[in-house]
């Protein structure tokens, strides 16, 4: 079993949002996303789709884009992103995945989700530098949330935190000092496109490793994040340092 992340598929089956407006690499990207998708994702598996699923208006108009990850193998883990104006309340959206028996469906927002060991987290979030009393009162809400969501999780438990928009900008960084409060060693974000995406890396800052998950910066292919493989891989090398670490000792005595 695995988990795996990808942000901003921006989907537009029934909308007219042609994507290879921002460059020919979106050409036909939806098939992008179907293919790497196939080759990695299994039954078992899941994904969480770090929001901008689709550029619909409203839940009925985003069924075809919500269908194209019913129809792929896994289960599907949604956070909203700011271009997601089809998004309803939790309940709403729950009752909508009921009636479809679409049973693959969880919603990542102001919860925390469990997933194969992990204590999964996050929000939507906000520009952190904005300026707007508007804009202030979205970014306290989502930084709210953001701190329900890590407080929820068990203490044994790794926190993952999974944004949308980035953590930081410069020196407004309030959900990153959360995750420095929380211990947090791992974020992934996406809304950053284009030649901003491709120029971002992987970065640490006050022991957390910052990871960029655009569907763009990723090439189309979830990424994975948790994998029982990897689980065991890192079982070996602990136990294979404190075996060496044994063998120096007892050579000594």
């Amino acid at each position: 079993m695995a988990i795996y992340v990808l942000g901003d598929p921006h989907l537009s089956f029934t909308a007219d949002k042609p994507m290879d407006v921002f460059g020919a690499h979106w050409r036909e990207h939806p098939q992008k996303i179907k293919k790497a998708w196939l080759k990695n994702v299994k039954t078992e598996d899941t994904v969480v789709l770090a929001g901008d699923l689709s550029w619909a208006m409203s839940l009925k108009d985003a069924e075809a884009d919500l269908k194209f990850f019913h129809d792929l193998p896994g289960k599907k883990i949604l956070l909203k992103g700011n271009h997601d104006y089809w998004w309803e309340t939790v309940a709403k959206m729950e009752r909508f995945f009921a009636e479809k028996k679409w049973d693959d469906f969880s919603i990542l927002h102001n919860n925390m989700i469990l997933c194969e060991g992990l204590a999964l987290c996050g929000t939507r979030g906000w520009e952190p530098a904005a300026a707007g009393e508007q804009d202030g009162k979205i970014l306290a809400r989502e930084v709210q949330r953001l701190e329900h969501s890590l407080a929820a999780a068990p203490a044994d438990c790794e926190r993952v935190v999974i944004l949308h928009y980035p953590p930081f900008d410069g020196e407004h960084a309030p959900f990153a000092e959360l995750l420095k409060k929380y211990g947090v060693r791992r974020c992934y974000y996406g809304h950053i496109h284009g030649r901003a995406a491709m120029e971002s890396v992987p970065a640490t800052r006050d022991g957390v490793r910052y990871t960029l998950i655009s569907a763009d910066a990723l090439n189309f292919a979830p990424l994975l994040i948790a994998s029982d493989a990897i689980s065991k891989q890192n079982h070996q090398k602990k136990h294979g340092f404190w075996a060496k670490v044994l063998s120096y000792f007892k050579g000594k005595c």
